[in-house]
C-alpha cells in the first residue's frame, strides 16, 4: 500500500470511528414521567396550576347554576360590569374595563395618559417593552425609552436624566408617561421597593407626568401588601385575569371614570369589544371570592417549610427584601443531585436546581400537601 492510499484509509477510518463508539454508548436515561394531574399535584413552578379544560368546564357550569344574573351584550352589563366593579372597589379607583388581554390594557392606558406627548419611559425588562412586539410603537406613535437594563426598575436620578435628554435637547420633546410593571416577571417576580415608587410618583405629578402600573401579577404580592396604596400612586393599573385567577383569558384596566371612558372607546376601535365576557367574569369573581384566604394559606406552607428545610441543613433561603411570590432556594449539592426526579414522580413540577440554587413560586397548589412531605423529598 502506497503512502497516499494509506493516509486515505487513515482519514476514513477516524471519520467512522467517533460513529462506533456513540454506537457503543447507550442513550442518556428518559427522566421519570409526570403522573396523570390530580387533587394532589403541586406547581412549585408558576403562578398556578396549568388551565385543565375540562375541570375548567365543570366548573364554570357549576358556577353559573349559583349566579343566574349573567346576562350582557358588548361587555356591557351582567358578570362583566361586577367583576369591573368589584376591582374597582379593591384598587381603589373610580372605574374599571374589562380587556381581553393584557397587551392590549398595557397599550390603551400608556396611549391614553400620555396623550399629545410621543414619550413614554418604560423599564427594559417589562412586558410593555419585550413582549409587545412594538404594538404601542406601530399602532400609536408612541416612542417607548427604556431604562434599567437587567434591573426591576429604574432608579429616579436615571427618570429624571431621561426626561431632560427629552425636554432639553435640539428639538425638545414631552414625556407623557411612566409605565412601571410590578412584578417584574423578567427579574424573578422582583417588586419595585414602594419607597421608590413614591418617589418617582412625587416628581411625576410634580412634571405633570402620568403613571401607569403593569399589575399583572400584583395580587400575588406577600399577604399584607398595600395594593390600593400602591394603586393610588399610579393614574391606571392592570391585573391579569387568567395567571391566577382562573379565568380563560383577560385582564382589567382602572383608573378615573375619564380615562378609562376613552379606554372603553379605544377598546372598541382595536377591536376589543367582544361580544360578551361572562366566560371570564364568572371563575374570576368566584377566585376572588376566597383568593386572599388561599394567598395567606399558601404563604404560611411556604414560610413553615423553608424553616424546616433550614432547620434540617436541607437549604436555605436567600435574602430578596422586594420578592413576591418566587423564592430562591441555596441547597447542598447531595441535595440538588435527583431533586428534580425525586418531585417529579412524586408529582410535584418544579425547575430544575443550577448551581445549587432552585427557584420555587409559592402559589396555592403548595397547600395540597403537608410540609412534611416536601422536606422528605428534599431530603431524597
Amino acid at each position: 500500500m502506497d503512502r497516499r492510499r494509506f493516509l486515505e484509509m487513515s482519514m476514513v477510518g477516524a471519520a467512522f470511528a467517533p460513529l462506533a463508539v456513540r454506537a457503543q454508548t447507550p442513550p442518556p436515561a428518559a427522566p421519570p414521567p409526570f403522573p396523570p394531574a390530580d387533587a394532589r399535584s403541586v406547581w412549585l413552578v408558576g403562578d398556578s396550576a396549568p388551565p385543565n379544560p375540562v375541570a375548567n368546564t365543570q366548573r364554570l357550569l357549576d358556577l353559573l347554576q349559583a349566579r343566574p344574573k349573567i346576562r350582557e351584550a358588548y361587555l356591557s352589563g351582567g358578570a362583566t360590569a361586577e367583576l369591573e366593579a368589584r376591582f374597582a372597589t379593591r384598587l381603589g379607583k373610580e372605574d374599571c374595563a374589562f380587556l381581553p388581554t393584557g397587551t392590549l390594557a398595557n397599550h390603551l392606558a400608556v396611549r391614553v395618559l400620555a396623550g399629545d406627548a410621543s414619550r413614554v419611559i418604560v423599564q427594559r425588562e417589562s412586558h410593555l417593552y419585550r413582549d409587545e412586539s412594538d404594538a404601542t410603537q406601530l399602532l400609536s406613535g408612541l416612542n417607548l425609552v427604556p431604562l434599567a437594563e437587567g434591573r426591576a426598575a429604574p432608579t429616579l436620578a436615571e427618570i429624571k436624566a431621561a426626561v431632560d435628554e427629552a425636554e432639553n435637547g435640539p428639538y425638545p420633546l414631552r414625556v407623557g408617561a411612566i409605565s412601571l410593571e410590578s412584578p417584574v416577571r423578567r427579574v424573578k417576580g422582583e417588586m419595585i421597593d414602594l419607597a421608590l415608587v413614591r418617589e418617582i410618583s412625587a416628581y411625576a405629578k410634580a412634571k405633570t407626568i402620568r403613571l401607569h402600573l403593569d399589575g399583572a401579577r400584583l395580587l400575588l404580592a406577600p399577604p399584607g401588601y398595600d395594593v390600593a396604596g400602591t394603586a393610588a400612586l399610579f393614574d391606571t393599573v392592570y391585573v391579569s385575569l387568567y395567571k391566577y385567577l382562573d379565568a380563560p383569558f383577560g385582564a382589567v384596566l382602572a383608573g378615573s371614570k375619564a380615562d378609562i371612558a376613552k379606554v372603553r372607546d379605544l377598546r372598541h376601535r382595536f377591536g376589543g369589544t367582544i361580544y360578551q365576557g361572562w366566560e371570564c367574569a364568572v371563575p374570576a369573581l368566584a377566585a376572588l371570592d376566597d383568593f386572599d384566604a388561599r394567598h395567606r394559606a399558601a404563604f404560611a406552607a411556604a414560610d413553615q417549610l423553608f424553616a424546616a428545610l433550614k432547620a434540617q441543613g436541607l437549604a436555605t433561603v436567600k435574602p430578596a427584601p422586594n420578592a413576591s411570590n418566587i423564592r430562591e432556594l441555596v441547597v447542598k449539592p447531595k441535595v440538588a443531585e435527583g431533586l428534580f426526579d425525586r418531585m417529579r414522580v412524586a408529582g410535584v413540577r418544579m425547575l430544575k436546581p443550577e448551581a445549587g440554587v432552585v427557584e420555587v413560586y409559592v402559589n396555592d397548589t403548595l397547600t395540597r400537601r403537608p410540609v412534611e412531605e416536601y422536606v422528605r423529598l428534599f431530603a431524597g
